[in-house]
């Protein structure tokens, strides 16, 4: 096998273990939210004309992150579930950029939704 073949092996190997574990993640955080029906990812960088930056003074310093739009219930749900519900989506989030930076274009633009059998 040639040595580029190799690499682009390696790479779509590795590509699949962090689609295997944005995969595990997602399924644990459906399963600690009964109640959440699905979420889209964005990339902050990409949003900016979506979000009113009026009050927003200083973004020289900005990183790029990652954020959970569009969060679907399939219930009414209290305030405080939703907030804990968004916490739990970013923590997720930033669980499995931490351990795989890779996952970041993984998760960008995506939508989750839950399966339902």
């Amino acid at each position: 096998m040639k040595p580029i073949q190799t690499a682009m092996l390696n790479v779509d190997a590795h590509l699949h273990r962090v689609e295997a574990e944005v995969a595990v993640q997602m399924q644990r955080l459906f399963g600690r939210c009964p109640e959440l029906v699905g979420f889209t990812v964005q990339d902050l960088a990409t949003a900016r004309d979506l979000i009113d930056w009026s009050n927003d003074n200083d973004r020289s310093g900005e990183k790029t992150r990652l954020f959970a739009t569009d969060i679907g219930f399939s219930a009414t749900v209290s305030w405080e579930r939703v907030d804990a519900v968004c916490t739990l989506i970013g923590t997720a989030i930033s669980d499995v950029v931490s351990e795989e930076p890779e996952a970041f274009e993984v998760l960008c633009g995506r939508t989750f939704a839950r399966t339902l059998h």
